[in-house]
């Protein structure tokens, strides 16, 4: 009991004193002012391009599907429950470290599929009386 009733005064301590550390009210006020309003006014360009849809499919069907057949590979036994320890045959190992390479192989299509969308990106601008289309090509990485 001792301990808790320091624990609670030490804690009331510092919960009151915590406005001694803060510094001037205006200036707090001005320096959360110009926070607030710096990323207002500078938007910059995004330079993130969507992944092409092919790209996205592939990968996330080919990471779910093999992560699904590993799963599936090394849980499943032949007496119908989970392996236990010394049960390691009873799994078909083959199938489960297949199932994880195809995941592996998903996952990489999936990293290409972005660095490929931010290679490559098209930006088109309106502006009166204006329609101007660019096209960023880089050939290294």
């Amino acid at each position: 009991m001792k301990i808790l009733r320091t624990v609670i005064a030490f804690s009331l301590v510092i919960s009151m004193s915590s406005s001694a550390f803060a510094a001037d009210l205006h200036e707090a006020i001005a320096k959360a002012a110009s926070a607030e309003q710096a990323p207002a006014q500078q938007a910059p360009p995004r330079t993130d391009a969507p992944m092409p849809k092919a790209y996205l499919w592939l990968g996330s069907g080919l990471f779910v599907g093999g992560l699904a057949t590993g799963l599936y590979g090394f849980l499943n036994n032949s007496n119908g429950s989970f392996p236990e320890f010394g049960e390691a045959t009873s799994t078909n190992v083959a199938m489960g470290a297949t199932g994880l390479a195809v995941a592996f192989a998903g996952g990489a299509v999936l990293f290409l599929g972005k660095k490929k969308g931010n290679r490559s990106t098209t930006s088109i601008a309106l502006g009166p009386r204006q329609l101007t289309v660019s096209k960023r090509l880089t050939w290294c990485s």
